[in-house]
């Protein structure tokens, strides 16, 4: 059985918080790439990830995307192929605009 971060519960919420009703500005910052019936790509941008793997991120990434199956912001009948979180930095490395 796998370990769960000591924040990923105050993280997710956030992240769901940030989903349903997002900011303006600031972090952290979902990024929704693909067409409605194709698979797509979610980046969230949030520098609160430093201390996580990879890993770690996708699946809280993905728990709430499972949450939201089907909300206003999700397209339907769409696979999820990519769920990564990344920090400001390595969306800068990896060329993916954050704002």
């Amino acid at each position: 059985m796998r370990t769960r971060p000591a924040n990923a519960a105050e993280l997710t919420r956030l992240l769901h918080n940030e989903w349903t009703k997002p900011k303006r500005s600031g972090q952290p910052l979902i990024i929704i790439e693909g067409k409605p019936c194709e698979p797509y790509h979610i980046y969230v941008v949030w520098d609160d990830w430093r201390e996580l793997t990879q890993t770690e991120r996708s699946e809280i990434i993905m728990d709430v995307v499972e949450n939201l199956a089907g909300g206003d912001r999700l397209p339907t009948n769409s696979p999820v192929t990519v769920a990564m979180g990344l920090t400001v930095d390595e969306a800068k490395r990896m060329g993916i605009k954050a704002g």
